[in-house]
């Protein structure tokens, strides 16, 4: 019975209009039902749409590392003023201990810095970028090679454009896409 289904189930899927190759047309849905190209207009405007978003994730990674080190990372000052790592003890006389004895240290030290303010912007970021993110996934599993190409010109040159404000940093190294 379960080969039956299972067959069933491929008969289904083959009969399903859904693409599983990359295939050249202008319009393609992106998104919705309601955002279909009916022109080349609107095609290339949908194509110029999905390099700036792009070019906008490229820009939010660039910026990560930046705001973290900036904002999010440092500890606050009896004024509010932020204050950097080292300055706010987390690395002193820590490196003598053992490692678990270390990571608990600096985390307790964190902790007690803890920010609801910072915590709120720091994910409101992460899912603006999530966001963006898995979009640019939906418009490229389209399966639409236009669609692909801008999303790969987007990233060409959005990492171009800003990629040297945080080349040096892991934090913009981890995340590729």
């Amino acid at each position: 019975m379960s080969t039956g289904m299972a067959m069933g189930g491929m008969g289904e899927m083959e009969d399903s209009s859904m693409a599983m190759t990359f295939f050249f047309s202008s319009t393609t849905s992106l998104f919705s039902k309601f955002w279909t190209p009916t022109t080349s207009a609107e095609y290339a405007a949908t194509c110029i749409f999905l390099i700036i978003l792009a070019v906008i994730m490229r820009a939010m990674l660039a910026m990560k590392p930046i705001l973290e080190m900036t904002l999010w990372n440092g500890a606050v000052g009896h004024r509010g003023e932020l204050i950097p790592d080292d300055e706010a003890g987390y690395h002193k006389d820590v490196t003598a201990q053992p490692p678990a004895k270390r990571m608990c240290s600096v985390v307790r030290k964190r902790w007690v810095a803890w920010r609801f303010t910072t915590s709120l912007s720091r994910a409101s970021f992460e899912l603006a970028l999530a966001t963006v993110g898995y979009l640019l996934m939906l418009a490229v599993m389209t399966m639409n090679v236009g669609y692909f190409l801008a999303v790969l010109g987007g990233l060409f040159l959005g990492t171009f454009i800003v990629g040297d404000l945080a080349a040096d940093n892991s934090l913009y190294q981890d995340h590729h896409c």
